[in-house]
């Protein structure tokens, strides 16, 4: 029995050793290169669609996360790293999608209204020959 019992509480002692090791490698999270890498090029992709300009709100945010997680870097807290870095990423990447639609809206709209233009120059040319009918107008 005593065989038994020593068996036992080694069993125990192996299996408290191995949680505590897995929870040492959890706690000590290593360095989320990638992630910061990836939320630095998001930010330098927006600033380029000019989000500073059309998406300032967003640009914001994610500048304010990246002071943020400069911050927390230096503190050597690698999982709050990670998770800022994640954030400024789709922070950046809304504010680069928000500011390309906005500039393709507004060039829209000005092809438009340069279109409108073209149609009245060509409706009081009378050089070109073109009569709409009264209706059309």
């Amino acid at each position: 029995m005593t065989l038994t019992r020593m068996s036992s509480r080694a069993r125990l002692a192996i299996s408290g050793m191995a949680v505590a090791a897995a929870l040492s490698a959890c706690a000590s999270a290593p360095l989320p290169e990638q992630q910061i890498t990836l939320a630095k090029d998001a930010v330098n992709r927006a600033v380029a669609a000019e989000a500073t300009q059309y998406a300032p709100l967003e640009m914001q945010s994610a500048q304010s996360k990246m002071l943020q997680m400069e911050r927390v870097l230096g503190e050597k807290n690698f999982a709050q790293t990670r998770l800022l870095a994640e954030q400024i990423e789709a922070d950046a990447n809304l504010a680069e999608r928000k500011s390309r639609a906005l500039k393709w809206q507004k060039q829209l709209t000005d092809a438009r209204s340069g279109i409108e233009v073209l149609k009245q120059e060509m409706l009081q040319d009378p050089v070109t020959g073109f009569n709409p009918p009264a209706s059309a107008q």
